[in-house]
């Protein structure tokens, strides 16, 4: 059960839970009222009762006594008896339609004492019962429905408040799983003084905190990367022209610096893979959009591969149309983003493999698949390979930095496209990247030239 279930059921019980209390105390405070109306109305019947005595008493006329309380029998139903006493003792008054009775057990008396005469009446507790159960009836219909409403009522007010309550943390959430996807800077809304505000404006000062950091990060790594490419390149540089005085060196010698030259080509491949991404996050990146042959493109990047895919014995195949297509591209980074598409898929599968390269133009799209023959894709594992420097269970052997992909990605994204892989039918991995024919890369431009 979530939190806005939770939160409504809460509200809900309480409420449900108040209104039952109060109806309780509403009822037993009515039932009181409407006993106390009853006993003052017998005290009245009896204290009119008395003065008809005196009445009597004072005009020597027992026969007034007699019919009054004759007619009050009569026209009383929860009186069920009259006894009068005129000096002879009390003897039970004759009403017509009704046989003489006295006090029964069911009975509430009321004795009357005036001089000479004296009386008791006798009230029916069932019918006493009854006018009340009979008022309580009506009381309990109007409560019922009062409480249906108040019931009614206070569950759309807890939903109310439920929802604007989650609805609240839910986009604290979401603002929360995008700054964990690392998309700093997000912001939730802090608005209110309850606990809820106190906490958005908490995350959204971290949130700043962690964009100011990831900005001073890549500054750091932008600065780092430059400064390391002339070096990197004089020691390439100068371990190639020692390579090329054979004659003065040992064969040892000229294996190390083989190995100098090769190991300080992969790190300045790394700077400039690193410098690239570096630019590309931080809007830096020159963006020079042009119309060009996407699948011309396409053909062009596998033809420069193919000696790479021979020398493994892996078969290069590529199915793309000739020529007619144009779109809005930067020839150098899309050219770079499709090598570094097929030469992973070299690199990954085995000899006597293949690598199918797919390019396409519809539905205002470019499209490029690279299918590989290798060992393939684990569950869970398409998303997280295009997160810098993160490489799948297959890198191990193979060398690499996890930088490859993230670029290809993030040039994907430049161009208002996308990029992504999935398991391949027939085993292996298919890689692709999809970007529109048409865009407008004017807002991009000026971003990349400030």
């Amino acid at each position: 059960m979530n939190l806005f279930h939770k939160f409504s059921a809460a509200l809900a019980a309480a409420s449900l839970a108040a209104a039952l209390l109060l109806c309780g105390i509403f009822f037993s405070f009515q039932r009181r009222t409407v006993q106390a109306a009853q006993a003052a109305r017998l005290e009245a019947m009896a204290q009119a009762a008395a003065a008809m005595l005196r009445e009597a008493e004072l005009a020597v006329d027992p026969l007034m006594a007699v019919d009054y309380l004759a007619g009050l029998c009569s026209s009383r139903p929860e009186l069920a008896s009259c006894e009068l006493d005129i000096g002879r003792g009390l003897r039970p008054v004759k009403v017509r339609g009704r046989s003489p009775a006295g006090a029964g057990p069911g009975t509430i008396r009321k004795e009357i004492k005036s001089g000479r005469f004296s009386a008791r009446l006798n009230f029916s507790a069932g019918a006493i019962e009854q006018e009340l159960r009979a008022a309580m009836a009506g009381i309990y219909r109007n409560l019922a429905a009062a409480f249906l409403a108040a019931v009614a009522a206070s569950a759309l007010l807890g939903l109310v408040m439920a929802r604007s309550l989650t609805r609240r943390l839910k986009r604290l959430a979401s603002e929360a799983a995008a700054v964990g996807e690392g998309r700093f800077g997000a912001k939730t809304d802090a608005g209110g003084s309850d606990e809820v505000a106190e906490l958005a404006a908490s995350f959204n000062s971290m949130s700043d905190r962690l964009l100011e950091l990831e900005t001073m990060k890549k500054n750091f790594t932008a600065s780092v990367t430059h400064e390391l490419r002339s070096p990197l390149g004089v020691i390439e540089t100068y371990a190639a022209m020692l390579l090329k005085e054979k004659d003065s060196f040992r064969p040892e010698d000229l294996e190390i610096f083989s190995r100098i030259k090769e190991n300080a080509g992969r790190l300045a491949n790394f700077v400039t893979a690193m410098l690239d991404l570096a630019k590309i996050e931080r809007g830096k990146m020159e963006l020079r959009p042009a119309r060009e042959d996407p699948l011309s493109l396409t053909r062009d990047a596998v033809d420069f591969l193919r000696p790479k895919a021979a020398e493994k014995q892996v078969a290069l195949l590529v199915e793309a149309a000739e020529g007619g297509a144009a779109a809005t591209l930067d020839r150098e980074l899309l050219t770079h983003a499709l090598t570094n598409l097929v030469s992973n898929a070299i690199k990954f599968t085995p000899p006597g493999g293949k690598v199918t390269v797919r390019a396409s133009v519809a539905a205002g799209r470019y499209r490029a698949e690279v299918e590989d023959t290798g060992p393939g894709l684990k569950p869970g594992e398409a998303e997280k390979l295009f997160a810098p420097f993160t490489q799948g269970s297959a890198a191990p052997g193979h060398g690499g930095t996890g930088l490859g992909l993230a670029l290809v990605r993030s040039i994907a994204e430049l161009h208002k496209g996308s990029a992504g892989c999935r398991p391949a039918p027939g085993g292996g991995a298919l890689f692709w990247l999809e970007i529109p024919v048409e865009a407008d890369f004017t807002a991009e431009a000026q971003r990349s030239r400030s």
